[in-house]
C-alpha cells in the first residue's frame, strides 16, 4: 500500500470508524463533484436507507458519507477520476439529520453534498 493509501486509511479510520460499501466503480474525470442522493429522506428509526453517490475529479483520495449521528462510512479511491457507491445506513434514534457526502481530489481539494432526513419512531 502506498504512503498516501496508508494515510487516508488511517485518518478515515480513526476520524469516521468503520467502513462498509456494497458496491463501487471508479472511472472517467472531471472538476471536483459529488453528489448524494437516498432512496428516502424520511424513515422510521431501525429502516435501511440507501445512499448513493457520484463523485469526480482528477485524482480523488476517498469518499465519506456522515450521518449526521455520529457515524460514517468511507470509501478509498487509489487516485481514481470518479467513483460510484452505495452505502445502507439505518438511524438508531428519531429526529433530523443533515447526512453530508464528501470527496476528495488529490489536485482540486474537497467538495461536498448533502441531504436532510428525517427519522420518526419506530
Amino acid at each position: 500500500m502506498s504512503t498516501r493509501a496508508a494515510v487516508w486509511a488511517a485518518v478515515a479510520a480513526v476520524a469516521l470508524g468503520a467502513t462498509a460499501c456494497s458496491e463501487a466503480t471508479f472511472e472517467g474525470g472531471a472538476p471536483v463533484r459529488i453528489d448524494l442522493t437516498a432512496d428516502r429522506t424520511s424513515a422510521k428509526v431501525g429502516q435501511n436507507i440507501t445512499f448513493t453517490f457520484n463523485a469526480y475529479g482528477s485524482i480523488l483520495d476517498g469518499v465519506i458519507v456522515a450521518y449526521g449521528d455520529g457515524i460514517a462510512d468511507t470509501l478509498y479511491t487509489a487516485g481514481a477520476m470518479s467513483a460510484r457507491g452505495q452505502f445502507l445506513h439505518a438511524y438508531e434514534n428519531a429526529g433530523t439529520f443533515t447526512a453530508v457526502g464528501t470527496v476528495w481530489d488529490g489536485r482540486q481539494g474537497p467538495a461536498s453534498d448533502t441531504l436532510v432526513i428525517q427519522i420518526t419512531g419506530s
